[in-house]
């Protein structure tokens, strides 16, 4: 059974272990912990009462921003990362957000298709911007325009 339910500060071992595993450069656990609160919202997606993923949103205004999405590697290519970036979308929308934007690796060949799928479009290029196993590596900025 699949389940998304808002995580709390005692997701956070869970969380970190996923991040380490899935991302060459992981948050933090500090940086977790900084997103709860406030303007943030998460949320996380369980199969059978295991944690296999989750996002991070912030609401500011009419924008919102997804700073995080991550899926366990044993649960990708399940559809999960899916059906996280919909529920995103989706609180966008119960926000009444105008506009929903993420950053992204430019070679992140995974995520990017699935962002223009949903309906992301890049807006512009941070040059530079992530650290990469081979120097620098460009960050695109996509963007969703939400009707209301």
């Amino acid at each position: 059974m699949i389940e998304l339910r808002a995580l709390v500060l005692a997701d956070l071992p869970l969380l970190t272990a996923i991040e380490q595993a899935a991302n060459p450069y992981p948050w933090s656990e500090g940086v977790f912990r900084s997103c709860f609160g406030g303007q943030y919202f998460s949320y996380g997606l369980l199969q059978n009462n295991v944690l296999q993923g989750f996002y991070f949103g912030q609401f500011l205004g009419v924008e919102s921003q997804l700073f995080n999405i991550c899926v366990a590697p044993s649960a990708q290519g399940m559809g999960f990362g899916q059906q996280l970036l919909c529920h995103y979308i989706e609180q966008c929308q119960e926000r009444k957000a105008l506009e929903a934007w993420l950053e992204v690796r430019a070679g992140n060949t995974k995520a990017i298709p699935l962002y223009q799928k949903l309906g992301f479009i890049e807006t512009g290029r941070r040059t530079n911007y992530y650290i990469g196993s081979q120097g620098r590596e460009d960050a695109l900025l996509m963007c969703l325009p939400l009707a209301l």
